[in-house]
């Protein structure tokens, strides 16, 4: 209990709150998304596989929007790069795979399927560079008893010539082959006579 002569003073100081004042940047951050296979070849000629972005969504899976890259493959030859199979199949980043039966020889796909490598941008604190803080000093002064004259300074330049010589190189004449022909010829030969007189 304070006594009449004590004073209780109680003051609150409200609190602020500031806003960050670290800058954001962004790094994008990329991964691959996981293997679709929503479409097994047809056996009709126009049938085919057709794992598009499309299809895929439309099965319940949802694809990333920042598709940076795609991988397409066979199901039965995952270690080989589709090319080599020689078929004929769109696979890209905007469509995702389609394969026609009708472009094949013989005229059926492989069943295929495909994945994304998909991108996002996250915050990151920018790196900023340190400062660099310099510290001058004052000359300091320390009395003489003796006085000096200033000597005058002779600043001197020196320039150095770097030499380069120059050689011009023949030209080199590698792998020319070349294949003589020819053809017989006859040749009259005259004769001449000479005689004393």
């Amino acid at each position: 209990i304070p006594s009449p002569t004590e004073e209780t003073t109680r003051t609150t100081t409200p609190l602020t709150t500031r806003p960050s004042t670290i800058p954001l940047c962004f790094k994008e951050k990329c991964y691959w998304s996981r293997w679709y296979d929503v479409s097994y070849p047809g056996s009709g000629y126009d049938d085919g596989d057709f794992d598009t972005i499309e299809n895929i969504e439309n099965n319940g899976y949802k694809v990333c929007k920042n598709r940076k890259d795609v991988e397409c493959r066979a199901v039965r030859f995952p270690n080989t790069p589709y090319p080599l199979l020689e078929q004929h199949i769109t696979c890209n980043t905007e469509e995702g795979l389609k394969c026609y039966n009708k472009d094949q020889l013989p005229p059926i796909c492989y069943n295929y399927e495909l994945r994304f490598k998909c991108c996002v941008n996250i915050p990151v604190p920018c790196e900023t560079t340190p400062e660099i803080l310099t510290k001058t000093t004052e000359p300091t002064i320390i009395p003489s008893s003796t006085m000096s004259t200033p000597q005058p300074t002779t600043l001197s330049l020196q320039t150095k010539h770097k030499t380069t010589t120059e050689y011009t190189a023949e030209p080199k004449t590698d792998y020319i082959h070349t294949r003589i022909t020819s053809k017989p010829t006859r040749e009259t030969q005259k004769s001449t006579t000479t005689t004393p007189v």
